[in-house]
């Protein structure tokens, strides 16, 4: 569990905003999405994102959020989000030190393919579609309509 109260406080707050997604129909292919300052800040579970991938060549929580928000800050971005694939019950105690975890990232930008996969390299995906909720390519509720010009890629780990 955090030291800092704000931090399950925080992480509550998430699980509410996530929870009201699959109240509002998310679930299945089409993944609650939630924004990068939401997942990662107050975040102390390196497990939370790519777990499989931690300690096997993804940087540590703090330097893909760094990574991300580069990205989010570029101007050919319309946004970053992240998709959400198992959330823990906010009041079971033994769920008390499990953030809501993820195994893929939107950008959605103007960008291409190739530049998104080289903003990207420092996270060490292991692959980059180009379509919304695990290639169904439906959008989640929760996420902007695509500006013009805009197209969705998605960050996987396996």
């Amino acid at each position: 569990m955090p030291a800092d109260p704000r931090a399950l406080k925080h992480r509550d707050a998430l699980i509410e905003k996530i929870m009201q997604q699959y109240d509002e129909g998310a679930g299945g292919p089409v993944l609650p999405v939630v924004a990068i300052e939401d997942f990662f800040e107050f975040n102390w579970d390196e497990y939370s994102l790519a777990p499989n991938m931690v300690d096997s060549g993804r940087p540590a929580l703090s330097e893909c959020y760094r990574v991300l928000r580069e990205i989010k800050a570029r101007p050919q971005v319309q946004d970053v989000l992240v998709a959400i694939h198992e959330t823990p019950e906010a009041d079971d105690p033994e769920d008390s030190e499990i953030w809501p975890d993820s195994d893929t990232i939107y950008v959605l930008t103007s960008a291409s393919r190739e530049e998104v996969a080289s903003w990207a390299s420092p996270l060490r995906p292991d692959d980059i579609g180009d379509k919304w909720s695990c290639n169904t390519g439906q959008k989640p509720k929760a996420a902007p309509e695509l500006q013009p010009n805009m197209k969705v890629y998605a960050l996987w780990w396996d």
